[in-house]
């Protein structure tokens, strides 16, 4: 019997062996670069923290994942065969914190002695182009088509009042907020800025054209006056570009690719960054792993999915998925640490509290480190303070420590329409939730001061116990106020501004691994395919339906106020900035 065990075991060791001998082989003839070779880094549509499994891309075609790059770019820096990237920024679409992350990877390729260039059709046609701007000037040198445009027009952020509108139509909105900047749902209840919205808008407009204005003056070797001036008399044709010192060349795009293959006289072979595998590395040896766990998305119970309306172009941060993946987490053993990277303008309490609760119990069996991306705001940054440190990017979008909830009243426009409704009830507040009446003076008592009032105390004292402050000091901050990630440091809200990878380094010390060496990422939650979000009733991926920029804001609070049903508290935050 143990002779058979013994002949089964060695049979199935052998095979094993002979699996992993033809993937080696295999990837090393499929991947023999020659020296010399150029990754292509190409960037149109959407950019998404996290990019699909191969299995998933032709769901969601156009589209770059972070991630991905991150992989590619860091691969090819250490690679020998590898001596420059090109970078085609045609139309992407991002937030200033993947900008600048982006733009730091770019740096880091740089730094490793190898040449950069990139290429644009034009910088924002019938809109603005800091941002894919601000990604190619990371590099050695900028050209761009003869015809294209320099659309540097600096930050705008608009504000959406429909209060008249549902006023018009018999609509009362029935809303309370707990913080005065709390402004989400100021589309319904005001008809233009309250003195602390605009006062709010105006401090994130600075810190932002302040941060787009330096690292492009840094990146050329411009003046921050000579930056500010062009913004001011933009947009600016590419030929005004050049004179500028903003491009060092005008070219199109297949002058650029002979250009790039022949660059210094040597011929180059060139490689899409999306199919560039690094060296392979044999899969024996230590086996640190890091989990990623990614949440992005609104937040809200159940199962992620995609979420037109709550998260335009992305998918929701489901409390179910979120939990199971730091349930996995915390109980492989061959997980040291765990990478939480959020993109997040947050959503519903009971959600929030739920994942904000598996973070907890995982941080106290394994450090756990949180990365912000474009948004950590509201629910986003509830979610994050059980970690033990919190980066973000100077452009990201956090704070709002505040909630809000409420319904619409619509009994009015029904009977405009002719429709009269009557109810039977038992219980002085069983119609509290009721679409057709408004709140009681008593209601609204108890809704302020225990729905929004006790979750305020509490988010307050989460925040004030994370952070070592007093919970005065963080209601000082607080009131729902929204922060960039360069004010939230200054504030002690966040520890360090950095990127993904500055967060990934302290979390390998948290864990006690060595930062230089690489460790194994573990992607979680796990991706599922559209066609089984179908099948059990989700729908899940991206259909491809992306709203207007100045839309996405109003649309996601619409969703805030219509999507709920009965008037629950959210922590929730939809600003739009364009940039």
């Amino acid at each position: 019997m143990f002779r058979g065990l013994f002949r089964w075991l060695l049979r199935s060791a052998i095979f094993a062996i002979a699996i992993l001998l033809i993937i080696a082989v295999s990837r090393f003839f499929a991947h023999r670069y020659r020296p010399g070779s150029v990754v292509v880094l190409t960037l149109d549509g959407p950019l998404l923290e996290r990019a699909s499994s191969p299995s998933l891309a032709f769901w969601q075609p156009h589209q770059a994942g972070l991630n991905v790059i991150r992989e590619a770019l860091r691969s090819a820096q250490e690679d020998p065969r590898i001596v420059g990237l090109a970078i085609k920024v045609y139309d992407p679409e991002m937030e200033l914190a993947q900008a600048q992350e982006l733009s730091e990877l770019i740096t880091d390729f740089r730094a490793h002695g190898k040449w950069t260039t990139a290429y644009m059709e034009t910088a924002g046609e019938d809109g603005l182009g800091n941002l894919p701007y601000l990604v190619a000037s990371a590099a050695d040198e900028v050209s761009m088509m003869p015809q294209g445009e320099l659309n540097l027009l600096g930050v705008s952020l608009r504000e959406m009042f429909a209060r008249s509108l549902l006023d018009s139509i018999k609509v009362q909105p029935v809303f309370d907020a707990i913080g005065k900047y709390k402004s989400a749902f100021n589309m319904f209840t005001q008809k233009d800025f309250t003195p602390a919205q605009r006062e709010e808008d105006e401090s994130l407009a600075d810190s932002m054209f302040g941060q787009i204005v330096n690292e492009t003056a840094r990146r050329r070797h411009l003046g921050p006056d000579a930056v500010r001036a062009i913004v001011d008399r933009a947009p600016i044709t590419a030929a005004e570009g050049l004179k500028a010192g903003l491009l060092n060349r005008l070219e199109y795009e297949d002058e650029f690719d002979d250009r790039v293959k022949g660059y210094r006289n040597e011929h180059h072979a060139v490689i899409p960054a999306d199919s560039y595998a690094g060296p392979y590395s044999w899969p024996f040896g230590a086996h640190n792993k890091i989990a990623v766990i990614y949440g992005v998305g609104a937040i809200e119970r159940g199962a992620s999915g995609y979420d037109p309306v709550l998260s335009p172009g992305s998918n929701s941060m489901g409390s179910d998925d979120m939990i199971s993946a730091f349930n996995q987490a915390r109980e492989d053993s061959s997980v040291r640490a765990v990478l939480f990277r959020i993109d997040s303008p947050g959503g519903s309490v009971i959600a929030s509290e739920l994942i904000r609760r598996a973070v907890e119990r995982c941080a106290k069996k394994k450090p756990v480190v949180v990365s912000m991306s474009g948004y950590a705001a509201s629910g986003g940054f509830w979610v994050a303070t059980p970690a033990a440190r919190l980066f973000a990017d100077p452009g990201t979008i956090t704070g709002s420590i505040g909630v809000l909830g409420g319904k619409f009243d619509i009994s009015g426009a029904a009977t405009a329409i002719g429709v009269n409704s009557g109810s039977v009830q038992r219980g002085q507040n069983a119609d509290m939730y009721d679409s057709f009446t408004g709140f009681t003076p008593a209601q609204a008592q108890i809704f302020h001061d225990q729905i929004l009032g006790d979750t305020y105390s509490y988010f307050l004292k989460l925040v004030a116990a994370q952070r070592h402050m007093t919970v005065p000091q963080v209601d000082a901050i607080a009131q729902g106020r929204v922060w960039t990630g360069e004010q939230a440091l200054q504030l002690k809200l966040v520890d360090h501004l950095g990127s993904f990878d500055a967060a990934l380094n302290e979390t390998k010390l948290l864990a006690k691994l060595d930062p230089q060496l690489p460790v194994e990422l573990m992607e979680l939650p796990e991706q599922v395919s559209p066609l089984t979000r179908l099948l059990t009733g989700q729908i899940s991926g991206d259909l491809g339906w992306r709203p207007p920029h100045a839309l996405a804001g109003l649309l996601q609070a619409m969703g805030e106020g219509l999507a709920r049903h009965g008037a629950l508290g959210e922590a929730y935050c939809p600003l739009r900035p364009a940039l």
